[in-house]
């Protein structure tokens, strides 16, 4: 997507933006890192949990971060 709108390819960009806004949104529906930590254990990293004060993430944003992330192919 950046390489696309560096290259002046807007529409491009533009395009894989629209594409991954469902990741996006999903990656903010609780505090950070929290749902980003999830989403990269669900890739298969080694990230660890989240300090004090975030608590472990909801299994209501797992959900969602899987289902986003196969829609996307992520998974």
């Amino acid at each position: 997507m950046i390489q696309h709108f560096e290259s002046g390819q807007v529409a491009q960009a533009s395009q894989i933006h629209a594409q991954l806004l469902p990741l996006f949104k999903a990656l903010f529906l609780t505090a950070n890192p929290i749902p980003l930590k999830a989403a990269l254990r669900l890739m298969g990293w080694e990230v660890g949990g989240c300090r004090l004060p975030l608590c472990d993430v909801p299994n209501d944003v797992v959900t969602e971060l899987q289902r986003v992330m196969k829609e996307l192919k992520l998974l």
